[in-house]
């Protein structure tokens, strides 16, 4: 398959108002929504290749840590070749948890999941699921860094 431009595509589950939303430019053609049956963000045609998933703040990541359904998200991830957490968020708001929680304090005083916790699971996806993790910060840096990946899988995989 040959293209000249790759276009993004958004998961239909990305909460309007957050996430990212790519401009045309000379390598993408911009952005469609559209199911993902795994992650937030991938490229038309590298759809099984390609899985970009975005957290946007460590109480996010918190809260979805737990359950059983991130664990099975994390299952399905480990099966791309290319798969990518991105936090919009830094190493030191995991490590500094709950105290680095966006939240009024009459909620962290509620928050339970320790950062131990959310290191283990972070270590787990890399470690046993083969996941990339990356933070980035804010959303600014993750949002360049997906596009960085996403323009390397194209060039690898679809632009010949």
């Amino acid at each position: 398959m040959t293209s000249d431009k790759f276009t993004i595509i958004r998961d239909t589950r990305e909460k309007g108002g957050h996430g990212w939303n790519f401009q045309p430019d000379p390598y993408c053609e911009g952005t469609v929504t559209a199911k993902l049956d795994t992650g937030d963000y991938s490229i038309q045609g590298l759809e099984n290749i390609l899985c970009i998933e975005r957290k946007m703040s460590v109480d996010e990541f918190a809260n979805n840590c737990v359950t059983k359904r991130w664990q099975a998200c994390m299952k399905r991830m480990s099966e791309f070749p290319h798969a990518y957490i991105l936090f919009e968020f830094a190493q030191y708001d995991v490590d500094h948890y709950p105290s680095s929680a966006k939240v009024p304090d009459r909620v962290r005083k509620k928050l339970r999941v320790p950062a131990k916790y959310i290191q283990k699971v972070i270590n787990t996806a890399k470690n046993d699921y083969g996941i990339y993790v990356l933070f980035c910060n804010d959303k600014r840096g993750a949002e360049e860094m997906a596009y960085k990946i996403m323009r390397k899988a194209y060039d690898h995989y679809l632009r010949r």
